[in-house]
């Protein structure tokens, strides 16, 4: 049976949750189904959505499904007008592909339609939230989480920011087109899927650590995804269409996780923070992108290899008067993000505040980790799988997630350890180790 097809009930509800929310899913519709877009018309009439819109697609997305669909809905008495991102390069979630999206927009468009994968739907959900226009996405490829998500993480001014944006009415996949979509885009997905190993872990020291509210319904949903894609990796490798069917439904359930509780956290943890700093630094430097799930099944090597390093430490070890005496002033913090993070070191600045420098909260937190590390700290770090099961779930999958076979040097991937975590303020795995004052001794014992 379909891991989807525990949640289809649940889809276009409203229903209160044992962690005491009421949630909702907004999104309508999933389908995912052998000559898939002739339910584009279908869907755009039960849903009301009325008859003119705009198709936003890449030069790879516009022959492969964006012509047909155009073609499908003309065909019906539709309305539509097609926007090509057409970047010499992979398309940018950046200020740029927004304003040709803006560009091509209409206010008197009913709706929007993404066809494609993780940046084409995250910038559709942007100007769907800005326009108040619902949209759909008609995905290409099994590559990423996002195609739920409330949620468009945007390259601004050069920072990787998160921006409040909205669901998609319904998610459309075409089965056989997800298993011939090009290998890497595969693996990215199963990149991004891996990726929930550490970021369900840092969730919970999260709650741990800093009080963060939690869902264990979200987290139920994210951890059987993965379990189940696991059980089918060498399905997926071969494009078996149960396989594939089981990565996409993973992929969607994920970002159905983040819609519960409004925010990325369930799928979203320390490999993303180190995937975001990459990115950003590739972008500044203006070297070509890699896929956000490989980079992100390229950083889970290290974040497994992180929670395994410090699973053996002793509480006792923890001296918090010395770490308090040694710790770096916010003055001595800001020069050292003004020199790993260059031209948008303002905007980490921006992003993370002040608020870690305030009388007692340091000191705060390692009284907590010190009291819980035995009953809750411990467990959760020994939760996450050795780093040798995870490299045979990527080996399995048929990918070489190395830094040599991506082509990262290993000083930035140092980098990327040492400061992704000033990225965002929750707390993961990356600030556990920096506020035990150990980040560097473990980078260089986790090296790979």
């Amino acid at each position: 049976m379909s891991v989807m097809f525990s949640y289809t009930s649940k889809l276009g509800t409203v229903f209160n949750c044992q962690c005491g929310r009421k949630h909702s899913i907004p999104l309508k519709s999933v389908v995912i189904q052998e000559n898939a877009a002739a339910e584009i018309p279908v869907i755009l009439a039960r849903e009301g959505l009325g008859t003119k819109g705009l198709i936003v697609c890449d030069q790879n997305t516009w022959p492969l499904a964006g012509k047909e669909i155009q073609e499908i809905l003309a065909s019906k008495g539709y309305n539509i007008k097609v926007c090509i991102l057409n970047d010499d390069s992979e398309v940018k979630p950046d200020e740029s592909s927004i304003t040709h999206i803006l560009l091509e927009f209409d206010p008197s468009m009913d709706f929007l339609l993404a066809v494609g994968s993780g940046t084409i739907n995250d910038l559709v959900r942007f100007i769907s939230y800005k326009t108040g226009k619902p949209y759909i996405v008609f995905a290409t490829a099994p590559s990423m989480d996002g195609y739920a998500s409330t949620v468009s993480p945007l390259l601004i001014k050069g920072f990787k920011r998160t921006y409040t944006a909205i669901h998609p009415v319904a998610i459309i996949a075409d089965t056989g087109m997800l298993c011939s979509a090009p290998e890497r885009m595969i693996l990215a997905g199963v990149g991004d899927i891996l990726g929930k190993l550490t970021s369900l872990a840092d969730w919970q020291l999260g709650v741990a650590v800093t009080g963060e509210s939690f869902c264990n319904t979200a987290m139920t949903m994210v951890k059987n995804s993965v379990q189940h894609v696991i059980s089918r990796i060498t399905e997926i490798r071969d494009r078996k269409p149960e396989g594939i069917k089981a990565l996409m439904d993973a992929l969607i359930i994920s970002g159905i996780a983040m819609m519960l509780v409004g925010n990325s956290r369930p799928a979203s943890g320390s490999e993303h923070h180190i995937s975001h700093f990459l990115e950003m630094k590739y972008f500044i430097e203006n070297r070509q992108p890699l896929l956000h799930g490989t980079k992100v099944g390229l950083a889970t090597q290290y974040t497994v290899a992180l929670y395994n390093e410090m699973a053996s430490i002793d509480p006792d070890s923890i001296n918090i008067e010395q770490l308090i005496r040694e710790r770096p002033g916010y003055d001595e913090w800001c020069k050292e993000v003004r020199q790993a993070f260059g031209p948008i070191a303002e905007e980490v600045i921006k992003e993370k505040g002040r608020k870690d420098w305030e009388p007692g909260v340091y000191q705060q937190r390692l009284y907590t980790i010190k009291q819980k590390w035995n009953e809750e700290i411990r467990p959760i770090l020994l939760s996450v799988p050795p780093l040798k099961t995870v490299k045979e779930y990527l080996y399995k999958a048929g990918g070489d997630f190395s830094h040599a076979a991506l082509n990262i040097e290993q000083a930035l991937i140092r980098q990327a350890l040492l400061h992704a975590k000033e990225i965002r303020t929750r707390y993961t795995i990356l600030g556990l180790a920096s506020d035990l004052g150990i980040l560097p001794q473990c980078i260089e014992k986790i090296n790979m």
